[in-house]
């Protein structure tokens, strides 16, 4: 199914909010939805898998400062945190420039949508910074800056996934990629070339992941009334109005 952004951003904007996501929160994640499929990445799938779980199985995360510096705060330590609160941390953290030389390690439940929001922190905050999602086997690295972001692949599968609780690492440097195979997944003519395609033909989006998000959007609608009616909603008490 064909969307446009601005279409697939108030859809996701408004089934996070019908999702009881703050709207602050829900914006973020439209934005990063609409970051994913504009590089043919399916975000609308990712963020109903990030929804769905929700605040159920996944809990929120927040960013905190003690003596030690930066840390996530999260109610169950043991458990993935919700790419819907754990990508605007990390986004914050970049901000902050504290970002250890080490990296920073955190276990997300949607991987991509971590990456979609460190990839705009980046744009917004004209840095760079590198992101490492630890896949099965493999290390998905995305560099990214104010321009661009790419995406290499330190194995020999160079499918990305949305799978669950997946670490993934952010680092103010460039990572060691020495020990294995670099496979370029997007460089920055595929990101160009993505982006621009995106913006003049729109959007190609998951048509079935696109009906659940429009039903969590529809919970934010107020139910017609007769009140409603005679107060200037809709057509009125009759259809010819």
């Amino acid at each position: 199914m064909r969307q446009s952004l601005s279409e697939l951003y108030s859809t996701v904007r408004k089934a996070a909010v019908g999702r009881g996501a703050p709207h602050g929160i829900a914006e973020d994640l439209a934005d990063a939805v609409c970051w994913l499929d504009s590089l043919s990445f399916d975000g609308v799938s990712c963020a109903v898998d990030c929804l769905a779980h929700w605040p159920s199985d996944t809990p929120v995360v927040r960013l905190l400062r003690d003596e030690n510096g930066f840390v996530l705060e999260t109610a169950k330590p043991d458990t993935a945190a919700s790419a819907l609160f754990a990508g605007p941390a990390l986004g914050d953290l970049l901000q902050t420039g504290a970002v250890p030389d080490a990296g920073f390690s955190v276990s997300v439940d949607v991987p991509l949508l971590v990456l979609a929001a460190v990839a705009q922190t980046c744009v917004r905050l004209k840095r760079r910074a590198w992101l490492m999602i630890h896949l099965q086997g493999q290390a998905v690295i995305a560099h990214c800056n104010q321009e661009t972001c790419q995406i290499i692949t330190v194995a020999q599968q160079i499918t990305i996934t949305a799978q669950q609780a997946t670490e993934v690492t952010l680092w103010p440097s460039q990572p060691d990629q020495s020990s294995g195979t670099i496979e370029y997944l997007i460089n920055q003519e595929e990101f160009s070339r993505r982006r621009n395609r995106a913006l003049t033909k729109g959007l190609e989006v998951c048509e079935g992941s696109l009906k659940q998000l429009e039903a969590w959007a529809a919970l934010t609608l107020v139910p017609e009334s007769d009140r409603s009616r005679e107060k200037g909603a809709g057509a009125g008490l009759l259809d010819n109005d």
